[in-house]
C-alpha cells in the first residue's frame, strides 16, 4: 500500500509539473502575441501619423513655392527661400525635416525624344556630353533613346530594343514611352547600379520639352550645353551666378552655346522635388513628392513615392 501511495504521489507531482509547464507556455505565448499586437498597433499609428506629417510638409512646400511665384515671377535660383533645407523640427513624438530641389536644374531624360516620338539630336548630344563629364559611357544615350521612342527599330550603332532584353532573366520589353522616374535607367541594357548612383543627381524624368534652369544647374550640367564649355568654364559660370541668378542669361551664354541650345535654357522652373523625412519613435518614413507649379502659382503633387524614388 505504501508503494502504491508513493507511486500515486509521484504521478500527481508529475501531472502538476506538466500543468505548470503548460500554463507557463500558454502565458508566455499570450504575452508574446500581446506584445506583437501592441507593436503592430504602435507601428500602424506611427505610419498614419507620419503620413499626415508628410502631407503637411508637402503643403508647406507648396505654400513656399506659391509665395516665391508671387515674390519673383521671373527667376528661380538657389538663394531663394524654397532652396533652404528645413532642419529637423520637433513634432509630437518625433521630428521632421525636408528639402526642396529644382528638378529643372537637371537633365530631363524624356527630352531625348520629341513629343512626336522622334529622337532629339540636340538633347542627345547634351546627354552624351553629360555622360562623358561623369566618366560614363556616352553610347548609353542611344540605349535610352531606344527605350523612349515608340518604334521597335534598334538605333545604329548603340541602340537596344526588345531583342536586347529577351535574353534577360526574366525577359522583358522596352518601354517605348516616356518614363516617370529616372530609376528606370536601371532596367536599361548596359546600365548598372554604380553608374546610376553617379548619374542620378543630374537627371530627372519630366514631361518632354522642359527647359534647363541655368540658375540652379550645377557646373557639370552647364558644361553639357556645348563642346565649348569645359568644367573650368562651367565653374566660372557658377561663380558669375553667385548665390543668385544670371542677370541676363542670353548675354552670359550667347558666346558659348548655339542659338538652338540658347532657346532651351531658362531661369524659371515649374517642377520641384520635395524630400521629407519624419521620425516617430523607432519608425522613420521618407516621402519623395514631385511638385508642379503653374503660372498662377498653384502647386500640385504629380508624383509621390514613399521610401524609394
Amino acid at each position: 500500500m505504501i508503494a502504491v501511495a508513493a507511486r500515486q504521489r509521484g504521478v500527481a507531482v508529475l501531472i502538476a509539473m506538466l500543468v505548470v509547464a503548460l500554463g507557463t507556455v500558454i502565458a508566455v505565448d499570450l504575452m508574446w502575441n500581446a506584445s506583437l499586437d501592441q507593436r503592430r498597433t504602435a507601428s500602424a499609428l506611427a505610419a498614419d501619423q507620419g503620413l499626415l506629417y508628410l502631407q503637411g510638409a508637402e503643403a508647406w512646400a507648396g505654400e513656399i513655392l506659391r509665395q516665391d511665384q508671387v515674390d519673383s515671377i521671373d527667376s528661380d535660383h538657389l538663394g531663394e527661400s524654397w532652396a533652404i533645407e528645413l532642419p529637423p523640427m520637433p513634432v509630437d513624438g518625433g521630428a521632421i525635416s525636408g528639402r526642396v530641389e529644382d528638378l529643372q536644374g537637371r537633365f530631363n531624360l524624356n527630352n531625348l525624344v520629341t513629343p512626336q516620338g522622334e529622337e532629339d539630336q540636340i538633347a542627345r548630344r547634351q546627354f552624351e556630353r553629360l555622360l562623358e563629364s561623369l566618366e560614363l559611357d556616352p553610347t548609353f544615350a542611344g540605349v535610352v533613346v531606344d527605350w523612349l521612342d515608340p518604334d521597335g527599330d534598334t538605333g545604329f550603332p548603340f541602340g537596344a530594343e526588345d531583342a536586347a532584353y529577351f535574353s534577360f532573366d526574366p525577359p522583358y520589353r522596352t518601354s517605348n514611352t516616356a518614363i516617370t522616374s529616372s530609376s528606370e535607367l536601371l532596367a536599361m541594357s548596359g546600365f548598372d547600379l554604380e553608374s546610376y548612383r553617379v548619374l542620378a543627381p543630374y537627371v530627372t524624368a519630366l514631361p518632354s520639352g522642359t527647359n534647363l534652369n541655368v540658375n540652379t544647374a550645377p557646373a557639370v550640367l552647364l558644361a553639357s550645353l556645348s563642346d565649348d564649355i569645359d568644367m573650368a568654364r562651367g565653374a566660372a559660370l557658377i561663380e558669375e551666378r553667385g548665390g543668385a541668378d544670371f542677370p541676363d542669361i542670353s548675354t552670359s551664354f550667347a558666346g558659348d552655346v548655339e542659338p538652338d541650345v540658347l532657346r532651351r535654357i531658362d531661369g524659371v522652373s515649374q517642377y520641384f522635388l520635395l524630400t521629407a523625412t519624419v521620425a516617430i519613435g523607432t519608425n522613420q518614413f521618407t516621402m519623395y513628392s514631385v511638385l508642379q507649379r503653374d503660372n498662377s502659382g498653384i502647386v500640385r503633387a504629380i508624383f509621390r513615392s514613399l521610401g524609394v524614388l
